[in-house]
């Protein structure tokens, strides 16, 4: 099945198209593009939805793990994220 790319969420940079972050952690820290407080981007699978991958944003500032498109962090695939990211630290955006 082939997705349409949703460009508002990309910017393009120097080296490349990077994914512009969802504008905060569920703690409310800013997130920037570039630089310091950029997120760190990964994937975790989920069981919350058919497509089972989301876009796991981690926050530089706290270490809040927060899933683009989850309804539910607690079906997260424990293999996917890492291990003592307990349900305080994870969130949805």
């Amino acid at each position: 099945m082939v997705r349409d790319v949703d460009w508002s969420k990309w910017q393009r940079t120097p080296r490349g198209w990077v994914r512009v972050p969802p504008p905060a952690c569920a703690a409310g820290h800013r997130w920037t593009t570039s630089g310091p407080g950029r997120p760190s981007e990964r994937f975790v699978t989920c069981g919350c939805t058919v497509d089972r991958h989301h876009t796991l944003w981690v926050c530089p500032t706290c270490g809040m793990h927060c899933a683009e498109g989850c309804t539910d962090p607690d079906l997260w695939a424990g293999t996917t994220v890492s291990s003592g990211i307990v349900g305080s630290r994870r969130g949805v955006v």
